[in-house]
């Protein structure tokens, strides 16, 4: 049994902090929340944890994570090269890293071979120690789509990144089923095109509107949402009128499309990291042109983009497509920080991380803000990043279902 004690309580339902509050934390889970004059319970035995100054709020989560990928240039190699073994286990080092940086709960959009359900699995079991993980296993895509290496003149090769290649709604509903029979929580779709492909644009639509929603149909049905990659006005447009729960990127966004996001109760997830990781004048040098070019044009756009579904109430989701070129597993919190730049407030930051994605993922009876009976997924930052958001970046203990993982700083477990 622990109490947890802080002069900040950010419970991530509230929009300001409860000052001078406690947590009481019973087994994996938060027995109470609120002033230490309130709690009645037995206190025999607990252990006491005073952070003082330093602020309490609930374990973050990432909507948008590539575990085996840890900001390589050429992460397509790590694909193409690299056995699944090895590949599995450089993922749990990546997640590790993750969930001590804060993030107890992760969101893995496409990973060849299953090896992320698979992890989900080893860290469900106690196996390892890993984060929580919600899993799309491999991503769906069509001939020429994103990530279908094939189409890619200079590299050639048959199994491509690893996802499933489609063609026609049949296809599509058969990918779907396969997907959800090998376990995955949620489907992800390839609807446009993207930066780090070679062969194809952020603005072109490479999936029809019928096989999108095919997709949604099969994976309702069977009781998963769908989330799409889809960067181009287009392509995010014909993904939402198709009925998907969730948009990736949404770069080109405008007002009309983000107004009809926020009547259907579509997430929108804008991996600001990625495109700010990739642009950083120290390494642009080491990627090539096609890159850059398209990374440059999608910055001019999505600040327009960002603050369109901010002003028609589009439920924002933290992801921060990490993984991906100079992007690396344990900055997470970086995406708070630049979208507290690009519009939000420090509050409205926090809770794209933790209440919002909770919602996304579909886990919010059980985690994502700090309240009775839900499981013990706590951490806390030094300082307050109510009133300064990088606060999130200096994560000092972490708890995840009521297991301390790191503490002053320092990791307490074999992870």
């Amino acid at each position: 049994m622990f109490i947890l004690k802080s002069r900040n309580i950010i419970d991530g339902v509230k929009e300001k902090a409860m000052e001078n509050g406690i947590i009481v934390v019973k087994g994996e889970k938060i027995e109470f929340v609120g002033e230490d004059s309130s709690f009645k319970g037995n206190r025999r035995g607990a252990e006491v944890i005073d952070f003082e100054e330093k602020t309490i709020m609930p374990g973050m989560m990432d909507a948008h994570v590539h575990p085996s990928f840890n900001g390589e240039p050429d992460f397509w190699d790590i694909v193409l090269t690299k056995t699944d073994p090895y590949r599995t286990v450089k993922a749990l080092v990546n997640l590790q890293n993750d969930l001590i940086a804060g993030f107890t709960t992760i969101r893995a959009l496409g990973e060849k071979s299953d090896i992320d359900i698979a992890l989900r699995e080893a860290i469900d079991q106690g196996l390892v120690k890993g984060p929580r993980m919600v899993c799309a296993g491999k991503n769906i895509t069509v001939t020429g789509g994103h990530t279908d290496l094939n189409f890619v003149p200079d590299i050639k090769n048959e199994q491509g990144l690893g996802g499933v290649t489609v063609d026609g709604t049949e296809e599509m509903q058969k990918a779907v089923r396969a997907q959800i029979k090998a376990g995955a929580d949620l489907i992800k779709l390839m609807v446009t095109g993207g930066v780090t492909s070679k062969g194809s644009g952020p603005t072109t639509q490479y999936m029809s509107e019928e096989e999108i929603s095919a997709a949604v149909k099969e994976a309702h049905n069977l009781g998963k949402k769908v989330t799409v990659h889809a960067q181009g006005a287009g392509g995010i447009k014909s993904s939402v009128l198709a009925g998907v729960d969730c948009i990736e990127h949404g770069y080109y966004l405008d007002r009309e499309i983000a107004s009809l996001m926020a009547e259907k109760g579509v997430f929108y997830v804008p991996t600001w990291k990625a495109g700010s990781s990739i642009l950083k004048e120290e390494i642009k040098a080491q990627l090539p042109d096609y890159i850059l070019e398209k990374a440059e044009k999608i910055k001019e756009v999505s600040l327009d983009s960002f603050r369109y579904a901010i002003e028609e109430n589009v439920s924002i989701v933290a992801g921060t497509d990490v993984g991906c070129p100079f992007n690396h597993h344990g900055e997470n919190a970086q995406e708070l920080e630049l979208m507290v730049k690009a519009g939000l407030s420090e509050i409205e930051a926090i809770k794209t991380a933790t209440k919002n994605a909770a919602v996304c993922f579909g886990v919010e009876e059980f985690t994502g803000t700090l309240e009775t009976g839900k499981f013990a997924d706590i951490i806390c930052v030094d300082g307050n990043p109510l009133k300064d958001i990088k606060a999130c970046q200096k994560v000092t203990f972490v708890m995840k279902n009521g297991e301390v993982v790191v503490n002053n700083g320092k990791s307490v477990l074999p992870l």
